[in-house]
Parts: structure tokens; sequence; C-alpha cells
């Protein structure tokens, strides 16, 4: 089910928004019984609305900052979802011994390429990763990482999106930040 951003509890935590969000939970390539890691959940936005895709699956978040911690436990409870899990600490250090077969990365504190070994460690075959970014220099550690790694049919698509505020009688398109969003599968 597709939750709208308006619907999430949020604060100043940050957020993956809907239209990116929408395009990272179909890159994910999600099934009924998946186990997916949310790592750096941030709100819980992504973990959240992909646990109601996949209702015999399992969620796992994990976010270190406890504002964030605090809204994700809000918006569990909200959304009334029974198949998330939310981890407190740093991936992949605090990850307990669990195994895989999706990964979104919206935050990696600067691990991104030791999270991806995890990854491959953690995962099942035919694995899947989608990672978001919004900076050249994430970009380009992602795909480094990706390729280092092996792993295969990596992918990047860059969106942008516009959303128009009212100016009087007018409506002028105010942008939003261009977003990477990379994918890819496990060797």
């Amino acid at each position: 089910m597709h939750i709208k951003d308006k619907d999430f509890i949020r604060g100043e935590v940050p957020m993956t928004k809907q239209e990116v969000r929408a395009i990272s939970i179909a890159k994910l390539d999600l099934k009924e019984e998946t186990i997916l890691i949310d790592i750096g959940a941030g709100s819980g936005s992504v973990g959240i609305e992909a646990a109601t895709y996949i209702p015999n699956g399992k969620i796992y978040g994990i976010e270190i900052n406890n504002t964030g911690i605090k809204v994700i436990k809000k918006n569990i409870e909200k959304f009334k979802i029974k198949n998330y899990e939310l981890i407190e600490g740093l991936a992949p250090t605090d990850i307990p011994n669990i195994s895989v077969d999706r990964m979104f990365i919206g935050g990696s504190k600067g691990n991104l390429e030791i999270i991806l070994k995890w990854f491959l460690e953690c995962s099942m075959v035919d694995s899947k990763v989608v990672i978001n970014t919004i900076t050249l220099e994430s970009l380009s550690e992602a795909l480094k990482a990706l390729e280092k790694l092996e792993f295969l049919e990596i992918e990047v698509v860059n969106i942008n999106i516009s959303r128009n505020k009212k100016i009087g009688r007018y409506n002028m398109m105010m942008g939003e930040n261009p977003i990477y969003i990379i994918s890819a599968k496990r060797r």
C-alpha cells in the first residue's frame, strides 16, 4: 500500500519522499516473503511502506539517531506494522546474525563498502540492493564499491522532482534535490 508523505510522522528526521520511495521499492523487486534490511532508516518510511507489500516477509530497520528511533517507533505504531523490527545502532556492527535477501541503504555513515561486504556475507542468492544518494561523491563511491565487490546488473536512475507552489493565482515549480537510485544484484 502506498503511503503519502503527509501521513508519516517526521519531525526533523530525514525522509525518503514518496516518489523516490515508490521507485526505490520497485527497484527492490519485493516478494511476499522478502526479508529486507533498511540501513539508515531515518523516519522508517521506506521500510514501513515496504512492509505493507510483504505480509509474509520481514523488515529490519537500523537507525542510530535517537530522534529517528523515536519517530520510527511512532510510525510503526501509527500504521500498525507487525513485520518490522527496529535495531538501534550502527550498520553493520550492531546488526544481529540475520539473513536477508534485500537491502535498502538510505544512509551509511561512511560505512558503505563495509555494509555491502556484510550484505554479501549475510544475503541469499539473487539478493538485491538499492542505494539512494544525493551527492555525486556518494554516487561515485557506491559505484566503485559495487564494481569492486562484483555486484551484477548495476543501474543508476537519476530523478528530478518539482512540486507546484502557489504564487498568487499562478503555480511555480519548485525543484527538490536530484536523487540517484542505484540498484544491483548480488553475484
